[in-house]
């Protein structure tokens, strides 16, 4: 059995009855926070200019999924595509996997809900559901490896569209392992996401939009009888080999079977970057050892692995966007402020004149060490130094909420009720929670209504 026809087996075999109770929990949290996620991000003002001009193409009567944070009820490719768009909006705060530093939840719910509201998908559908999107993206990203990023492919683009593919067919109750192989092929086909036409501008958002609502097509398409080859991923041009140079077959099938890849995804407690997340903490342990203001900092040196510096290494950013995907200046903001959130991203703290001071005096290396450790770390060392000559040095490997460091479902929770205080209806916000924490009982219907407006 080739590899492709493996995960597909796999995928339309799984049940309920066969996840542990930690799996279930697992999964209660992903999708809370990936819900709060998009709630915040369909609040921005980008996701309402997609939303704006997804509908005025026109076409299709009102369907029966929701547009998260409004009142539409679309049809699921375009809630998909909607969906996706507000879950990467958030503004980076969805959920991350180190092995592609793909996301792996706003690849495989958008699809997921959009095609459970149209079937009226149960709890425990919309629990196997995720739990097949997470396994098939994660993997899929794992033997890509960095290389794909290294060439200009991002995980949202591209292995996110396998995720939204197999996710929308479990939770809408496909048993047939041939149909799973098919729409894994058609979505891989229909994969893209290009780094150079996205980092740092709108494009960004759209990623995970489009690869969700291509994998709910290539679904849909696979169930009606459209096949692609046997082997789309692992053959010699396949995705795999058109992605990547650095190529892990074996990560697509070894332990398939055993503990759900979604075990081990991150979640994010700052608005930016994963990458930038041990960075941001090492600088507040180091700041706090060293017990002086910030204006006495006259030097940042920091040592990282090569994504967090070569990519992320660009200081002084001048947007929203750009300064959640800035090292340098999220480090500044955690020596300054002690941590970093959506007030951070405001025009005026970026612009701050301290800050800009900060990122100045920050010098940033790749250390051959930590960048040895993805995909099990994403590790940093930041060390400070006084104006007096005093020094201190801090290093994080797993920052809190990636691999080696999860976050409860309890600290998830916070996490939404911050981000969503004064802008979603508190009663919503608890119904939200409350229906996460439900599940399996909760179905995807009730879940969404605690995201849409007027309900």
């Amino acid at each position: 059995m080739n590899p492709t026809a493996a995960l597909a087996r796999w995928a339309a075999d799984l049940r309920y009855d066969d996840l542990s109770a930690d799996v279930v929990a697992r999964v209660r949290g992903l999708l809370l926070d990936h819900l709060g996620v998009a709630v915040l991000g369909s609040t921005r003002d980008h996701h309402r200019r997609w939303v704006s001009t997804e509908l005025r193409m026109g076409g299709g009567e009102p369907g029966l999924s929701t547009v998260v944070g409004t009142a539409l009820r679309v049809a699921p490719d375009r809630a998909a595509f909607l969906n996706g768009v507000a879950g990467s909006s958030g503004p980076n705060l969805d959920d991350v996997w180190h092995g592609s530093l793909g996301h792996p939840g706003v690849g495989t719910f958008p699809a997921l809900l959009a095609r459970g509201e149209e079937v009226r998908a149960s709890g425990p559908a919309l629990i196997e559901a995720a739990v097949v999107g997470y396994e098939v993206t994660m993997r899929i990203g794992t033997a890509l490896g960095r290389s794909a990023f290294d060439r200009g492919w991002h995980p949202r683009g591209g292995c996110n569209a396998a995720a939204a593919a197999v996710a929308s067919l479990k939770v809408g109750g496909e048993q047939r392992a041939e149909v799973y192989q098919a729409a894994i092929g058609l979505a891989v086909n229909a994969a893209a996401g290009v780094v150079g036409a996205a980092y740092f501008s709108d494009a960004w958002y759209a990623l995970s939009g489009q690869a969700s609502r291509e994998g709910l097509l290539a679904g849909l398409a696979a169930r009606a009888g459209l096949r692609a080859t046997d082997e789309p991923l692992a053959a010699d041009r396949g995705y795999l080999a058109a992605a990547s140079d650095q190529v892990d077959l074996d990560s697509l099938t070894d332990g398939l079977g055993g503990e759900p890849m979604l075990m081990r995804a991150g979640q994010k407690l700052y608005p930016s970057s994963g990458a930038t997340h041990a960075a941001l903490e090492a600088a507040v342990a180091a700041r706090t050892e060293l017990g002086c203001d910030a204006a006495e900092i006259v030097e940042i040196n920091g040592w990282g692995f090569r994504e967090m510096v070569d990519v992320l290494g660009r200081s002084h950013p001048s947007t929203a966007l750009a300064a959640s995907m800035s090292t340098p200046y999220v480090v500044a903001c955690g020596v300054r402020d002690g941590g970093f959130d959506l007030s951070h991203l405001d025009s005026g703290r970026i612009a701050d004149p301290e800050l800009a001071r900060l990122q100045s005096v920050t010098r940033l290396v790749v250390d051959d060490r930590l960048d040895r450790l993805p995909p099990r770390h994403l590790g940093a060392r930041i060390q400070l130094v006084a104006r007096d000559g005093r020094q201190a040095t801090a290093e994080v490997l797993a920052a809190s909420g990636h691999a080696g460091n999860p976050l409860g479902f309890d600290r998830v929770a916070g996490k939404v009720r911050r981000l969503l205080a004064g802008r979603w209806p508190e009663a919503s916000v608890d119904r939200l929670v409350e229906g996460a924490a439900g599940l399996p009982a909760t179905d995807v219907e009730a879940l969404m209504r605690a995201v849409r407006l007027g309900d």
